[in-house]
């Protein structure tokens, strides 16, 4: 970052020598600020030189992202291994580090930005129907641009794994994986410490100081019936609570802040950065890995993997580098005139948490979001690291709730709530972010122009409809085709309409919601006008019109036991009819987790290079 440059930043605060002392010295404050939240130096350098060199290392990771930066930690922690992490993107910037900014990330640099193929069932508000898929480009991948919520799922996910024959994954056998990479905030007690640990590189916070409104969504989800929780990460998920977050010291703790900073001189590991893999390759006439192909600055690498190579890049890229390279289903890479090296469900079983907003209102000044008032907290921020932008409050609460069974132990949705103030488009526009139609944009800014607004996100956490991800061509920097195929079947939509009919829709006939003044608002779209508001038709009508995702696509390589023809890589993450190619990443799931899926990802990883560590050290004797 140019902030960083002692010889640009000398010459900068020069400049303005006769505006007088106490500018100049506010300057270099400033300036050393912004350096010590995302300057380059936090992160490990660039290796592109080092790898031309000598381009031969024990093992290969694929992605820098939730799963890519923890493995190549992990695995770089055995002195005598040469390890290679490549990252697509580059490095953090001031804007994906501010927790409270982290919608801004969106349609930049550090976002592939992908959109799944129009539908006729979903994403109907949008621009050419085509809804937002934000991932990250970045060190850190998406823990660089998610909303830092931390959320291991429900026990009940893992279980399911383990039932399917993938021994292992059970929640007890997971467990030890969430612990091991996270340093809980709060003191360890007798009750938390089964689930918490302090010993690992991940910072999990909760600050106690609340928003208003978080304390008013909190009491009127009570009066609907859900439980209120402190910690949804422990014996019961069941309930609402303010989530713990994956922040410190003010600043977003994403996986490259967590997992390389700490490690950025560690002679072993090297990282190529803004390098773009196109190929993984192979030994001759076999099908035993021997590296893969690096695309940077016009120019091809070749690098070499001793051991083994380890694709961590993501539900997209993953099955889209597998599928470049011969690994997919025999009959779509013979279409593209693709050599087949395994033929594999690749790309198959996509799942992903998808949901339609509400919106409840309320009169209210015009404070926070005037310029003077951003230009201050902005400042505040830079300088300190404190203020409302240090944090992801008001927007911390989430319930997970079950309206088929009132004892359930685990949940068919997920609500998020966000609180947004008046005129929140000139801080950020999110719904043109998403690219939705100027219908929509134009409704819901009459509603937000003098309101705030309080929107809850009925999340579908468990989908029957699945999608894929195909190839579009054998052009490796093409995008490829992902159908995301939301509400193929009608269930999905059955589960959020009855969830949204009893536990959102009934918080506009709370005491406390009605104390506030806070009403439920429909956008009047023309798609959904004549219906009933309220009824089934007209949820359905919003949640096709209105959907989004959550960000949060999986299973594209699904893991599976011998004989499960669904299944792209075994227990272990090894690549089925493939020697020397693990997947370590979102996109093993078998199934879906009910959660946010940052969490998951990272005890994956974990669990993963200690596989990894287990086959290598100890079968081999590398001691």
């Amino acid at each position: 970052m140019w902030a960083c440059d002692p010889v640009l930043t000398t010459g900068i605060v020069n400049s303005y020598q006769a505006a007088g002392p106490l500018f100049v010295q506010s300057l270099q404050t400033f300036l050393a600020a912004q350096c010590a939240l995302a300057g380059d130096h936090l992160w490990p350098p660039d290796a592109t030189q080092a790898v031309t060199d000598d381009p031969n290392y024990d093992f290969i990771v694929v992605g820098a992202g939730s799963a890519g930066a923890v493995v190549a930690n992990r695995l770089s922690e055995v002195p005598s291994w040469k390890v290679l992490l490549v990252e697509a993107g580059g490095n953090p910037t001031v804007s994906t580090e501010i927790p409270q900014l982290f919608y801004n990330s969106m349609n930049t640099e550090v976002d592939w930005g992908y959109k799944p193929e129009p539908s006729e069932t979903a994403c109907k508000g949008y621009k050419q129907h085509r809804c937002a898929w934000p991932r990250g480009k970045v060190l850190g991948g998406s823990s660089s641009i998610n909303a830092m919520f931390y959320v291991r799922g429900n026990k009940a996910d893992y279980d399911e794994w383990a039932a399917m024959g993938n021994t292992g994954w059970s929640y007890e056998e997971v467990l030890e994986y969430f612990k091991k990479s996270e340093n809980f905030s709060e003191p360890l007690t007798k009750e938390n410490k089964k689930y918490h640990s302090k010993e690992g590189y991940l910072n999990v916070q909760k600050i106690e100081a609340a928003h208003p409104f978080e304390d008013v969504i909190i009491k009127a989800a009570t009066e609907v019936g859900i439980k209120h929780l402190n910690d949804i990460n422990g014996a019961n998920q069941m309930g609402i609570t303010r989530s713990y977050s994956t922040i410190k010291e003010g600043k977003r703790h994403s996986t490259a802040r967590a997992f390389l900073s700490p490690i950025k001189d560690r002679p072993n590991l090297h990282v190529i950065k803004n390098g773009f893999v196109s190929k993984i390759l192979f030994h001759p006439k076999s099908n035993k890995v021997s590296g893969i192909l690096i695309q940077k600055d016009g120019k091809e690498i070749v690098v070499h993997a001793k051991k083994e190579v380890v694709i961590s890049a993501g539900s997209i890229n993953t099955p889209h580098l597998l599928l470049l390279s011969g690994i997919g289903p025999k009959e779509h890479l013979e279409s593209f005139n693709i050599e087949v090296k395994a033929d594999l469900p690749v790309g198959e079983n996509l799942q992903d948490h998808v949901f339609f907003p509400t919106y409840f209102s309320t009169p209210t000044e015009h404070k926070f979001n005037t310029l003077p008032a951003i230009t201050t907290a902005f400042s505040e921020y830079i300088l300190t690291n404190e203020g409302i932008y240090s944090d992801v409050n008001p927007h911390r609460i989430i319930a997970f709730v079950n309206s088929s069974d009132p004892n359930a132990v685990s949940p068919e949705v997920q609500c998020h709530y966000l609180v947004l103030p008046p005129k929140i488009a000139n801080l950020i526009d999110i719904l043109g972010l998403h690219n939705l139609s100027e219908e929509v944009k134009n409704k819901f800014e009459e509603i937000n122009e003098n309101n705030s607004v309080i929107v809850v996100y009925d999340v579908l956490l468990k989908p029957k409809s699945k999608g894929k991800i195909m190839l579009k061509s054998t052009d490796p920097r093409e995008y490829p085709l992902i159908y995301a195929d939301y509400f193929k079947d009608p269930d999905d939509l059955n589960v959020l309409i009855r969830n949204a009919k009893k536990y959102i829709l009934t918080l506009e006939n709370t005491e406390t919601f009605k104390q506030f003044g806070l009403k439920l608002n429909w956008l009047d779209i023309e798609a959904c006008r004549g219906l009933d508001k309220g009824s089934d038709e007209f949820l359905a009508c919003i949640a096709k019109e209105m959907t989004f995702s959550l960000y949060h696509p999986v299973g594209t390589a699904k893991m599976g036991p011998d004989g499960d023809k669904t299944a792209v890589v075994d227990p272990e993450l090894r690549v089925r009819k493939i020697e020397g190619l693990r997947v370590i990443d979102a996109s093993v799931m078998p199934s879906i987790v009910r959660g946010n899926t940052n969490a998951p990802t990272i005890m994956i990883a974990e669990k993963g290079a200690d596989y990894l560590k287990k086959f290598w050290l100890k079968e081999h004797s590398e001691l």
